[in-house]
This record gives structure tokens, sequence and C-alpha cells, in this order.
């Protein structure tokens, strides 16, 4: 995405069904794009997908400019959870750390959960994650704690 941002121009040719005629992809197709491991019958949500997250990384796009390098996959990450107030909503509660007002426990509350949702959700990731010796550790017992299944947690 951020490659394609850069780009003075981009067409998206969304293939339909069994994808594009094979004398256009021979002959007027500069690059292929999947994005995953599954079937549509068309490409228009992969197409949205793809102008979204490129967009995001266009100047002006997004009112914070820092929320792009701040995000999963560019630390290499899955993010951690979000919340917002109030700080209770229907019994449920923000954890106590984030409304503590100490900013060192907050932010490794945060790499905890990112890390914690990365092992569980996409363990492939950490192979190319800058992590830290505190972040290897911390992999460690959740290896410890739940080796055979890491979804359990």
């Amino acid at each position: 995405a951020k490659r394609l941002s850069k780009l003075e121009e981009v067409i998206i040719l969304c293939g339909h069904y069994e994808g594009v005629d094979e004398r256009v992809v021979e002959n007027l197709i500069d690059e292929e794009i999947s994005l995953g491991d599954f079937i549509l019958t068309g490409g228009e949500i992969p197409a949205l997908a793809i102008i979204d997250s490129t967009a995001r990384y266009i100047e002006g796009v997004l009112g914070n400019a820092n929320s792009t390098e701040e995000e999963s996959f560019n630390m290499g990450l899955l993010e951690h959870p979000q919340y917002t107030r109030p700080a209770n909503f229907r019994g449920m509660e923000v954890p106590p750390v984030l409304l503590s007002g100490n900013h060192k426990e907050i932010q490794k509350w945060c790499r905890e959960q990112s890390l914690t949702l990365t092992w569980r959700l996409r363990p492939d990731l950490l192979s190319k994650a800058e992590l830290t010796k505190a972040d290897l550790e911390y992999l460690n017992q959740l290896e410890e704690y739940c080796p055979e299944d890491n979804s359990m947690l």
C-alpha cells in the first residue's frame, strides 16, 4: 500500500468469477495483487481494500500524519485493543492501567496486548517484528502458559 501510494496513477482492474482474460493479463497488467487464500465472486471488495489501505498513506487523507506509522503492520504486530469513554459501558470496564495516567505502564500494557494478539491470531508476523529482549521474555511466558494452542488466551 505504501508503495502504491507513491505512484502518480493506479488503475485497478477487477476480475469476475474466474478472473481476467489472459490476453489482458499478459499485455496490459503490470502487477497482480492477491489479498489472501479465499475466493470471491468479484474483485470489487479486494479493490476497495487496496484503495483504502493505499489512500491512508497519501498526505492529508488521515487527520494525524503519524497514524500510519503507529499502526499494527508497520510495527510488525497487531494493534492493541482500543477503548474510549465512558470508562464503564454496560458493566464493562476499561482496563485500570489505561486510566492510571502512568504512561510507562500504559505503554507496557499496550505492547504486551499487541504481542499477545499477534501470538494468538497472526504468529507468522512475529518472525518479522522487531522484538526487544522484554518482548521475547513475555512471549516465552505466553508459550509456557499455553504451549500447545495459542488460541486459548
